[in-house]
């Protein structure tokens, strides 16, 4: 793969002199193309929220990226926070109804639903999360009035470019048949469906709320999956949930997955329990610029941002910028290896005791439903985890009582 650092200038002039990008592909273009920027996980909930309601604050938080964000053909983001405010103001992960407009004022023009958060308040909650971006003028991915139509292609063709979107969650919630309804991940359903589009556009885009969070690496099952849809015809695949930065995979034909996209702005300390696990890296992320042709991926670049004390999304420039993309030219690197290891160890370390607490928060408050439904999910890799993270928990003991 090719992997270079260049000036973040060289995309657009107007960017900050000292900030640095990261060269992914890069391929003379033929015949007419479309710029895309897509970014990830976009939280508008807790201090983020906070930020949104005060006065001359809201605009401040994407101020520094829009001009590249509405200078683009299509920006896309995943929003991860419903917008739910008039319904559960002040709850967890309730986004006031403001923030569609905030998203449209920025430049965004996409915006994927179908995460697990997003019906966090039930029909109700999709309902007004959906009239909202609509209302803004925005378009939705992987939502839609019946589960039929949330599992249709959107198009944003550009420049006579036929471009297909599809977009799809692993949530594991149930859903109300009224509808709205979204897509919930199935790999052979969503293999089928590129199969379907492929031929009726020239470029097809491939979006998935999926993964672990807080992870360098994704799933090695999801890594194939990734192929996958490549193989059968996908352009862009683009993951997005564990909140981090991971690598990026571009094949010979001219196609790219990121495996996720990071966080774009997001409150890490928002939920039931803290999860103080990377947390610089949950403030740390990058637009991805991409210029297509008719042929697939001419430009992919990774432009790095950073999430200040005020919310703000500002670009990650000088010594900070060449961090984050140090570490994501490193974990893409990784991807070319036989990672499952370091996956594995990863995992062990950095969820066994953040389940542990999850589970202990709801125990302590008897919430049984919950505590019940998580033990229907416990498969032998969680003994694995467990297993691992012991065998590491003794070993520091060890190393400890030898000091």
């Amino acid at each position: 793969m090719q992997l270079e650092f260049v000036s973040a200038q060289s995309i657009e002039t107007f960017l900050p002199e000292n900030l640095a990008a990261l060269r992914l592909l890069d391929i003379p273009p033929e015949g007419p193309t479309v710029r895309i920027c897509a970014v990830g996980d976009i939280g508008l909930s807790g201090r983020v929220g906070r930020a949104l309601s005060s006065t001359g604050q809201s605009q401040r938080v994407f101020a520094e990226v829009a001009p590249l964000l509405g200078g683009v053909d299509v920006s896309f983001g995943n929003l991860e926070s419903p917008l739910a405010g008039d319904i559960a103001p002040g709850s967890l992960f309730s986004a006031p109804v403001s923030g569609a407009t905030l998203l449209k004022n920025s430049g965004f023009s996409l915006i994927h639903l179908a995460n697990n958060h997003v019906y966090d308040y039930g029909r109700a909650g999709l309902v007004a999360t959906c009239d909202a971006i609509e209302y803004a003028g925005i378009g939705t991915l992987g939502v839609g009035k019946t589960i039929a139509e949330a599992k249709q292609a959107v198009r944003t063709d550009t420049n006579g470019l036929r471009i297909g979107w599809l977009g799809c969650g692993r949530t594991l919630v149930s859903q109300d048949e009224l509808g709205p309804n979204y897509w919930e991940f199935d790999e052979q359903e969503l293999h089928r469906a590129v199969q379907q589009h492929r031929a009726d556009v020239d470029l097809l885009i491939v979006s998935i709320h999926i993964g672990l969070m807080h992870m360098d690496y994704p799933r090695p099952e999801h890594k194939i999956i990734a192929e996958k849809l490549l193989d059968a015809g996908a352009t862009l695949v683009l993951m997005h949930h564990a909140h981090v930065l991971q690598g990026v995979q571009v094949t010979s034909k001219r196609a790219v997955c990121c495996y996720n996209l990071g966080n774009f702005v997001f409150d890490w300390e928002e939920g039931n329990v803290k999860i103080p696990i990377l947390v610089k890296e949950q403030n740390e992320g990058a637009v991805f610029h991409f210029v297509l042709d008719r042929n697939g991926i001419a430009q992919a670049t990774a432009i790095p941002v950073w999430v200040d004390s005020d919310c703000a999304v500002r670009w990650a420039t000088g010594a900070r910028g060449q961090d984050i993309l140090n570490r994501l030219s490193r974990i893409s690197r990784d991807l070319e290896c036989d990672y499952e290891a370091a996956f594995k160890r990863q995992r062990a370390e950095r969820h066994t005791s953040s389940i542990l607490k999850v589970i202990w928060f709801h125990l302590y408050r008897g919430n049984w439903s919950f505590v019940m439904n998580s033990a229907k999910q416990f498969r032998l890799e969680h003994l694995g985890m467990i297993v691992r993270w012991l065998g590491g928990a003794v070993r520091r003991l060890a190393k400890v009582s030898v000091a």
